[in-house]
């Protein structure tokens, strides 16, 4: 028997060690990038980690815009059992992109986010050192402006600073920061305004210069400027703006708002900027810095209409404006976004993709299973519509109107506009040829929302035209996710016409999968990742009889096992409960009597008749004996209430599933008890007057004793010194009176004299 449980021990553990289970993301952890964005600089090794969890063996894969990377060792390559991602010193702008980590083992497939990489570059400014400056006039007291041209890329973008100093034989020298404060403002252009100008300014030649904060880098401008001032007559000037420039910034970055006004006072007189967002003041100076900017809810919103209010003195205000942006990607509403999911064989499994877009129009939700595109296609892919096994067919968009179909069904060369005939190494591109090794770039007309952009990128529709039932755009893409169409039926998979719910019916143990969505808007990718688990119902092995036939005084043993999946075999609980009358306290049926369940063992008059045992499987019913004889009907009735075709269940449960079995206990029919009238004895109440009249007995011969030995004493009476004067002689007087001396029993010896100052009395 011990041996039986072992190899019972040993098989249980070993299923729940084998279950099967699709990977899980653990690094990055919660499968989110802290840093969704990261530079890379040319030249430096860097090493970015995948690690899931899940049934072995794993495999990685690494995606560069949606591709499988290709290896290249010093540019980047992934290790396919570990899932490290390494980045070579020749990291370069054609390898900036979007990443992403792709683990899959037998049973399913997950995906991190993306992940994009950026090459840093810092190019020279064009032009040679050691040209001619510019010559720039300026009266002083007056402003002036110096632009920073010529201004080449950079990744991440320039921040400006100006030199100056002088010209020794051609080549800028003794260079020093332009002092940047009350008088000399920098503009987010990298323009140098002079609030105004001063004598102190004259003959310096002026650079702008630039610097990338990654490769922390900076590159001066080859074209220069000297500044002659000239004097003039010095007049005040009240504020007036020369610069505000409306502002869009991205959801978690810091917003800079600028407002340059120029004036000059030859009292001295300082100038006061203030900024107000709606009615209420936010800043001070000519910039107002705002970090970490948020998307707008119901309790914050900083995105609307900036007031710069520039005061001098007494004079009249003056006044700019500036307008804050804020973009971001879409954002999952709360708990629409695909999660771990565990559902019971034979239910269906639905899993969500719900997001809201900041001011812009998100796509249909792109679906996978297994990282394998279901309905729509990841970004830069176009979509040829489903394939025999219910799957998008996709192909890179560059491939699109190239005139060599790619789709099975030649889509990608639909709608392509008026064909045009290409010599030998070149390829028609937007109406026009160009070289087979070169890519049709795809342009995308202005549209600013609320205009939608439709995905063939010939129109711009106005809001009210989207989703309004009618083709539009022409693609189709402007009714594309509206809501109230038809199901769409992919397969076994069925989704909502907005694309945020999909199903899987009637889930199977086989069914282990993992599901992924993409929602994109013209400002970044949203994506989610979630597996399906599936459940094995509860079963019982060992289900309890329909009926129990028993008889008084007597026991019921009622006992039920079961089985489930592995991972919950230890969760599951039983629970005993029955069905008994009882009188309703409150509620609509308060004082009559109704049925009602209670768990047992029950904690009222009924608890000694039930006990259930530390596991729960088992129940035992004590049946009460029932005396033919009984002074009263309590056992009897106490027999009834068990045994009447009494109802019973047994719960088996866990979180997933729950399984119920009904079985009735029936007695056999007993008489009720003959009740005999109650004689009460009277043996204790006899006693207890006996007790009392002994006691009461007692005290009367005590009483009596006492009494006589009073009455029968004897002793001495003394006379005092009067009654001997009076002649009192009581001895002589009983004498004479005929009376005898009665002395005590056996005082006949009594012959003792009194004293001569007494006389004897004897009674």
């Amino acid at each position: 028997m011990y041996l039986s449980a072992i190899i019972c021990c040993v098989v249980i553990t070993s299923c729940i060690e084998a279950r099967e289970t699709p990977p899980k993301i653990s690094i990055p952890q919660g499968n989110y990038w802290p840093k969704p964005l990261e530079y890379i600089h040319k030249g430096n090794n860097r090493t970015f980690s995948c690690v899931a969890t899940g049934s072995a063996p794993l495999k990685y894969e690494w995606r560069f815009n949606g591709e499988k990377l290709n290896a290249r060792e010093k540019e980047a390559r992934f290790d396919p059992n570990t899932g490290s991602l390494f980045i070579g010193v020749y990291f370069n702008e054609q390898l900036t992109g979007d990443y992403q980590c792709i683990v899959s083992n037998e049973y399913g497939t997950s995906m991190t986010p993306y992940l994009r990489f950026a090459a840093t570059v810092a190019y020279a400014f064009p032009g040679e050192d050691g040209m001619f400056p510019d010559n720039v006039e300026a009266y002083r007291s007056n402003y002036l402006k110096m632009e920073c041209i010529n201004v080449p890329k950079s990744v991440p973008a320039w921040t400006f600073n100006w030199q100056r100093g002088k010209m020794v034989s051609n080549t800028l020298s003794d260079t020093n920061p332009v002092s940047v404060g009350e008088r000399m403002i920098i503009d987010p252009n990298g323009s140098l305004h002079f609030l105004w100008v001063e004598m102190s300014d004259n003959g310096y030649i002026y650079a702008c210069e630039t610097r990338n904060e990654i490769l922390l880098i900076n590159v001066r401008n080859t074209h220069t400027m000297k500044l002659n001032v000239q004097s003039g007559t010095e007049q005040d000037r009240p504020p007036e703006l020369k610069y505000n420039s409306d502002v869009t910034v991205m959801a978690g970055d810091t917003a800079e708002l600028t407002c340059i006004f120029t004036y000059y006072s030859s009292r001295g007189e300082k100038l006061d900027i203030t900024w107000t967002f709606n009615y209420k003041e936010v800043g001070y100076g000519s910039t107002l810095r705002m970090p970490n900017i948020k998307v707008p809810d119901q309790n914050q919103n900083s995105e609307g209409e900036y007031v710069c209010e520039a005061k001098l003195g007494l004079l009249q205000p003056v006044r700019g404006k500036v307008n804050l942006k804020i973009t971001a990607p879409p954002d999952f509403i709360r708990n629409k976004a695909p999660a771990l999911t565990s559902v019971l064989v034979g239910q269906d499994a639905v899993f969500h993709c719900g997001a809201t877009s900041h001011k812009s129009y998100m796509k249909p939700p792109v679906w996978m299973v297994n990282s394998k595109p279901l309905i729509g296609c990841f970004p830069n892919h176009f979509d040829c519509g489903a394939s025999g096994d219910g799957f998008s067919f996709c192909i890179p968009d560059k491939q699109v109107c190239d005139s060599n179909p790619d789709c099975p069904n030649q889509r990608d060369e639909q709608n392509c506009g008026v064909t045009i005939t290409c010599g030998e190494g070149t390829k028609p591109c937007k109406g026009h040829c160009i070289s087979v090794a070169s890519e049709c770039p795809v342009v995308m007309p202005t549209c600013t929302f609320p205009g939608f952009g439709c995905d063939n990128n010939k129109s711009c529709l106005q809001g009210n035209q989207v989703c309004n039932g009618k083709n539009n755009c022409g693609d189709g893409s402007d009714e594309l996710g509206c809501a109230g169409g038809a199901v769409i039926e992919r397969g076994r998979f069925r989704l909502n016409s907005e694309r945020t719910e999909l199903t899987l019916p009637k889930v199977m143990m086989k069914d282990i999968m993992c599901f992924q969505c993409l929602v994109q808007n013209e400002y970044g990718v949203l994506f989610g990742d979630g597996c399906l688990t599936p459940i094995g119902k509860i079963e019982l092995t060992l289900p309890p009889n329909d009926t129990y036939y028993t008889q008084p005084d007597s026991v019921i043993n009622v006992g039920v096992d079961a089985t489930t999946d592995a991972d919950w075999m230890n969760q599951m609980a039983f629970k005993w409960y029955w069905y008994r009358p009882k009188v309703a306290e409150s509620g609509p049926n308060e004082g009559q009597e109704i049925i009602v369940r209670e768990q047992l063992p029950p904690t009222d008059m009924y608890r000694d008749y039930f006990s259930v045992s530390l596991s729960g499987k088992n129940l035992t019913i004590t049946i009460p004996k029932v005396d033919r004889e009984a002074s009263d009907k309590t056992q009897y009735d106490l027999y009834n209430v068990l045994t009447t075709d009494k109802l019973f269940q047994v719960v088996v449960a866990h979180k997933y599933d729950s399984v119920e079995r009904n079985f009735t206990v029936t007695g056999e029919k007993v008489d009720p008890p003959i009740v005999k009238p109650v004689v009460t004895t009277a043996s204790f109440n006899l006693w207890f007057i006996a007790l009392i009249l002994a006691i009461l007995i007692y005290f009367i011969v005590i009483a009596l004793i006492v009494s006589f030995k009073y009455r029968n004493r004897g002793g001495t009476y003394l006379l005092d010194k009067k009654e001997k004067q009076a002649g009192y002689n009581p001895v002589e007087e009983l004498k004479n009176d005929g009376f005898n001396d009665v002395g005590r029993i056996g005082d006949d010896d009594y012959n003792d004299a009194p004293d001569t100052d007494e006389e004897a009395l004897s009674v």
